[in-house]
C-alpha cells in the first residue's frame, strides 16, 4: 500500500510540474523583435493605407480582416467562423469567430463591421474603396445619395451574425469574399472613430487608437533621435484573459520598428545580428547589390501596386487646363522612360499598364490580369512622339510652369519625381518637384478637449483629398486582387469621392479625383459591374483599361516590388498575397540575450 501511495504521489508531482511547463510565462513578456519593416507611416486608418504601398504593411499588423489572401491566393477564413449562401434569397449570412476583442478588451462584433462598412459608403466621405461594397444591395446608391444607409443590404443579427443582401442575381459571391480580404474593409469601432474632432485624427495616436489585430499600437515617436513604432501584443487577441498563457495566440511581446537609421545603418544592423527583419530596402541602400545578388539575400515579390502620377484636369496652368487635353497627357507619358527609373529604384518592373503585376485575370492566381493583357505602355522615352502630340495639342511648352507634388518622407517617391520632372522639362516645359512636407497635428479630441500630442498631419494626403494639386505622385496599391477594384475608381459612379449637396437633399455625384470623366470608359465599368460571367467580365475590364491607356488621365511609372530579409534567428514569418507580413507565432531564437536591460 505504502509502495501504491509512493507511485501516486509521484504522478501527481509529474503531473503539477508538466502543467506548471506548459504554462509557464514567457521571461519579460516574450521576445522583443527589432526590425525595420517600412518607412515612417503616420496615419494607421486601414482605408488609408492604399497610396502607399509601405503603410499597408504596418496596418496589416493592427487590424483582423474578415479573410485573408494566403501567399498561394487563396482565401482563408480569418474573423470569420463560417458563412452561408442563399441562392433563394440572393444573400448570404456570415458568423463571426467567438473570443475576438478589441485591445482594450471590449468585444468586436458584426456592429463594428456594419459601421466600418457604413463609414466607407458615407456620401461625405471620400474612399475609393467604396467599389469593393457596390455588389451589396443598395451600396452604390448609398455612396451617390440616392438613399440612406437605412437601405443597405448589410445588418447585424446579433453580436456574431452578420446579414448580407446581394444588389443583384449577377453577384459571384465567391468574388464578393475575394473582395472582404482587402484591409480597407476591417471592422472599425465607432466609439473610437468618431472621438476626434477631426476625421482621421483617431488613426494616429496610441493614445486613441484600438486594434483588433494581433498587435496593438504601444508607442509612436517621430523625433529624429527616437523616431519609431512599438507595437505590443494585444493580450486580448484570441485569448481568456484571465486563463490563458499571455502568449496563447501572438508569441512576440513587441515589435521595435527602428526609425533612427538611414539606409547603410540598417544593412549594417541587420547583418550584425542588432535588426532582425527587414521589410524594406531605403533606397539610398540599393545600389549596393546588383538586383541578381538583391535575389540571393532577399525575397522579391510583386506589391500589387503602381506608382501612378494623377494629372488634374481642372488645374489651371498659365491660365489653362492643359491636362484637360488627352494629347498633353499621352506626350507627358511618352516623354517618361520608365526602364530606366525601374533601374534606379531597383525592386519596381516598368509599368506596362494600370493594373499591377499580381492582380488577378478572374477568381484565382492561375492567371493574372497583366499577363492575360494584350496592350502595353511603351516603357522607354519616345520624345518624338510626345513632341507630335504637343503640336496636335496646339501646346508651346515653354509657356507652361507646373509642380508634381510629392510626400517629402518619401526618398523613393521623390527621386522618381525628380526624374520625370528632368524628361518633362526637357519636352519644354518648366516642371518642378514639391516636396510637401508633414505638420504638427494641432487637431483636438472630443471627449477631453486636449491637444493629440505627438502625432503629425500628412498635407500631402490632405490636398489630394482636397484636389489641391496640379500633379501628384501615389502608390496606387489594388484594394484586392480583383482588377475591378483597381480600375473602377475611374468611372464615373464609381470613385468613391464625397458628394456634395447643392442644396438638400440632392447631391453632386464626383468624378475620380483626376477629373476625368469619360462616357465609353464608365460604360464599360458599368457592363463590367452587371456581368455575371466571370470570363466576359474579364474581356472588359481589358477593353475598360484599354481605353484608359489611351486617355491617360493617371500615369503609371513602375510597378512597385516588396523585399524583405529574416534573419536565422527568427522564424514562423509568413505573408499574404498582399505581401504584408504574419508575425503571430513568430519565434526568436535565445530570445532572452536581446531583451532590454
Amino acid at each position: 500500500m505504502k509502495k501504491i501511495l509512493a507511485v501516486f504521489l509521484c504522478l501527481v508531482m509529474l503531473l503539477a510540474s508538466l502543467s506548471g511547463c506548459a504554462n509557464k510565462e514567457p521571461k519579460n513578456g516574450g521576445a522583443q523583435i527589432k526590425m525595420y519593416i517600412t518607412e515612417p507611416v503616420y496615419n494607421f486608418d486601414p482605408a488609408e493605407a492604399y497610396k502607399n504601398d509601405g503603410a499597408l504593411k504596418i496596418v496589416s499588423l493592427l487590424f483582423d480582416n474578415l479573410f485573408v489572401l494566403n501567399a498561394k491566393g487563396e482565401v482563408e477564413k480569418s474573423l470569420v467562423k463560417d458563412y452561408y449562401y442563399n441562392s433563394e434569397e440572393n444573400s448570404m449570412l456570415i458568423e463571426l469567430r467567438s473570443g475576438a476583442s478589441w485591445s482594450d478588451g471590449k468585444e468586436l462584433s458584426a456592429n463594428d463591421v456594419v459601421y466600418a462598412w457604413n463609414r466607407i459608403l458615407d456620401p461625405a466621405n471620400s474612399f475609393e474603396a467604396a467599389v469593393l461594397l457596390y455588389d451589396i444591395k443598395n451600396a452604390r446608391a448609398v455612396k451617390n445619395g440616392d438613399v440612406t444607409v437605412d437601405d443597405l443590404g448589410v445588418s447585424a443579427l446579433n453580436k456574431t451574425e452578420l446579414k448580407i443582401l446581394f444588389e443583384n442575381d449577377s453577384v459571384d459571391y465567391k468574388s464578393f469574399i475575394n473582395k472582404l480580404t482587402s484591409y480597407a474593409l476591417v471592422p472599425l469601432r465607432e466609439d473610437v472613430v468618431s472621438g476626434v474632432e477631426v476625421a482621421n485624427d483617431w488613426a494616429k495616436s496610441p493614445l486613441i487608437f484600438v486594434a483588433s489585430g494581433p498587435f496593438r499600437l504601444r508607442a509612436v515617436s517621430y523625433a529624429p533621435e527616437t523616431a519609431g513604432i512599438t507595437l505590443e501584443r494585444n493580450s486580448y487577441y484570441y485569448r481568456d484573459f484571465m486563463k490563458d498563457p499571455i502568449d496563447k495566440s501572438v508569441t512576440p511581446f513587441r515589435l521595435i520598428v527602428d526609425y533612427t537609421k538611414n539606409g547603410d545603418e540598417i544593412l549594417s544592423a541587420y547583418e550584425n545580428g542588432e535588426i532582425f527583419f527587414v521589410g524594406d530596402i531605403p533606397l539610398s541602400a540599393r545600389s549596393k547589390y546588383t538586383l541578381e545578388d538583391w535575389k540571393k539575400k532577399a525575397n522579391i515579390a510583386d506589391a500589387l501596386s503602381t506608382h501612378t502620377y494623377i494629372l488634374n484636369e481642372n488645374a489651371e496652368i498659365n491660365g489653362e487646363k492643359i491636362f484637360a487635353n488627352k494629347n498633353v497627357r499621352n506626350a507627358l507619358s511618352l516623354a517618361i522612360d520608365r526602364e530606366s527609373i525601374a533601374a534606379k529604384i531597383v525592386f519596381a518592373d516598368a509599368a506596362t499598364g494600370i493594373v499591377p503585376n499580381g492582380v488577378f485575370n478572374e477568381l484565382n492566381s492561375s492567371k493574372t490580369f497583366r499577363n492575360a493583357s494584350n496592350s502595353n505602355i511603351s516603357t522607354k522615352s519616345n520624345m518624338g512622339a510626345a513632341l507630335s502630340k504637343l503640336s496636335e495639342a496646339n501646346i508651346t511648352p515653354s509657356n507652361y510652369a507646373f509642380e508634381i507634388s510629392v510626400p517629402s518622407y518619401d526618398a523613393v517617391h521623390v527621386a522618381i519625381a525628380e526624374e520625370v520632372a528632368k524628361a518633362w522639362c526637357a519636352l519644354g516645359f518648366k516642371v518642378t518637384v514639391k516636396q510637401v512636407e508633414l505638420v504638427d497635428n494641432a487637431d483636438k479630441a472630443i471627449s477631453t478637449k486636449e491637444k493629440i500630442a505627438g502625432i503629425k498631419d500628412d498635407k500631402f494626403i490632405e490636398s489630394l483629398a482636397a484636389g489641391d494639386f496640379q500633379v501628384a505622385a501615389i502608390d496606387t496599391v489594388a484594394f484586392s486582387a480583383d482588377p475591378f477594384s483597381v480600375l473602377a475608381p475611374y468611372a464615373f459612379g464609381f470613385s468613391g469621392s464625397a458628394t456634395s449637396h447643392k442644396q438638400s437633399p440632392d447631391f453632386n455625384v464626383k468624378p475620380h479625383i483626376s477629373g476625368y470623366n469619360e462616357a465609353a470608359y464608365t460604360a464599360k465599368i458599368e457592363a463590367a459591374y452587371t456581368e455575371g460571367n466571370s470570363a466576359n467580365r474579364a474581356n472588359l475590364l481589358h477593353e475598360a483599361e484599354d481605353i484608359l491607356i489611351a486617355d491617360m488621365p493617371i500615369i503609371p511609372i513602375v510597378f512597385n516590388k516588396s523585399v524583405s530579409m529574416q534573419s536565422k534567428d527568427l522564424s514562423n514569418i509568413s505573408t499574404t498575397y498582399y505581401q504584408t507580413y504574419n508575425f503571430t507565432k513568430t519565434n526568436q531564437k535565445n530570445y532572452e540575450q536581446y531583451l532590454p536591460a
